[in-house]
């Protein structure tokens, strides 16, 4: 009995693992690590945005009520994390060489920039990640603006850049109302 016990136990602990590493986001091909951010968080103005698979969850059964459309977003993510930091002069320059280096990651990795913004005030991309089924699995978002904020933003999971504009809307995030704009205008020059 001993036996068929501990069996059991190893049997159950195996499980709780395998169901630990299926749902681990950072083996999703959406996920994108931007590495040590915490020297930014020094400043005054910083908000952190993370929600996972089980929240979103919860979200998309409280949305219903209010935007029908919101549930059909929701229900195919499985994280979604932005990361906003005041711009000043001490941090500007850092913050800009790490969009610099989250660009090239990204552009090595089969990620696809469908926005790139340059100018004397701004610095903007958007990526996505295409699946193997051509359905977007990932979306990120990279800025900084002199004198106002930086925003570093990942969702992962299955995206539809028609509404992600809402999504930017429901969770206050700015950077992500002019996407599916974008991808039209891009794919409009093609």
């Amino acid at each position: 009995m001993k036996t068929f016990k501990s069996i059991a136990l190893l049997i159950f602990i195996f499980a709780l693992q395998l169901a630990a590493q299926s749902s681990d986001v950072t083996k999703e091909p959406g996920y994108v690590d931007f590495g040590d951010l915490a020297k930014f968080e020094q400043s005054t103005g910083v908000t952190e945005v993370i929600l996972d698979a089980d929240l979103l969850s919860v979200l998309a059964d409280i949305s219903t009520d209010e935007d029908p459309n919101v549930m059909e977003i929701l229900k195919g993510l499985k994280l979604v994390k932005a990361n906003v930091f005041e711009v000043n002069e001490k941090n500007i320059s850092e913050l800009e060489a790490k969009v610099n280096t989250i660009d090239s990651k990204l552009m090595n990795s089969g990620w696809k920039r469908i926005v790139k913004t340059r100018s004397d005030d701004e610095m903007a991309n958007v990526y996505i990640k295409q699946g193997s089924n051509k359905k977007i699995v990932g979306l990120v978002v990279t800025s900084v603006e002199n004198d106002d904020e930086a925003a570093f933003v990942n969702i992962v999971g299955t995206i539809d850049l028609a509404t992600i504009g809402k999504l930017g809307k429901q969770f206050n995030i700015p950077q992500l109302n002019g996407v599916n704009h974008h991808h039209e205008k891009d794919n409009e020059e093609n």
